[in-house]
């Protein structure tokens, strides 16, 4: 199965790499771009939101 950890970013291209972030009260992984900043939520991380 194909996640968003695999996926390259939908802005620049770039590979994404897994980063811990605090959101709304609680601490999720998110797919983070390195060379822009973007970040996506997978599944999991919005679960927990």
């Amino acid at each position: 199965m194909t996640t968003e950890f695999d996926l390259p970013c939908a802005d620049c291209g770039q590979a994404l790499v897994r980063r811990q972030v605090d959101c709304a009260g609680a601490t999720v992984t998110v797919a983070a771009c390195r060379n822009c900043g973007s970040r996506y939520y997978p599944e999991s991380a919005l679960q927990k939101l």
